[in-house]
């Protein structure tokens, strides 16, 4: 875990929504970066934690004192079908190929809904 705060003057790009309704945000340093905070900055690739941005400095009780929630915001419906959208991709779907997106999560959701309700059987099985 990573116990140091990036604070750098930045401008915000363009934000780009994206189809779960999720926001890309990027931005720009305003100036140049030394290489000891950018290898700082890149050590956070991947993580989830909170991005505060404001057009003027920060007081102390603007941070947040609790850890972020990765999900926020998102069903575990929501995260499941997203999580079947990155197989589907993968699998080489093509993501403006609707249709053969709406056969396969179904075709997952019916398997997944199977083996649930084949432990379910196993379980009421008399032993």
């Amino acid at each position: 875990m990573h116990d140091r705060i990036i604070m750098i003057p930045v401008t915000m790009d363009i934000p780009k929504r994206k189809a779960d309704s999720s926001v890309k945000l990027s931005f720009t340093t305003n100036s140049e970066v030394t290489t000891n905070d950018y290898m700082m900055m890149d050590s956070y690739r991947q993580s989830s934690g909170w991005l505060l941005f404001r057009e003027n400095e920060f007081t102390e009780e603007d941070v947040p004192t609790e850890d972020v929630d990765v999900e926020i915001g998102k069903s575990q419906a929501t995260q499941v079908r997203d999580a079947l959208w990155v197989l589907y991709t993968s699998k080489g779907g093509k993501p403006e190929d609707k249709e053969a997106w709406n056969i396969f999560y179904r075709k997952q959701m019916q398997n997944y809904k199977a083996k649930v309700l084949e432990q379910v059987r196993l379980l009421e099985e008399p032993n």
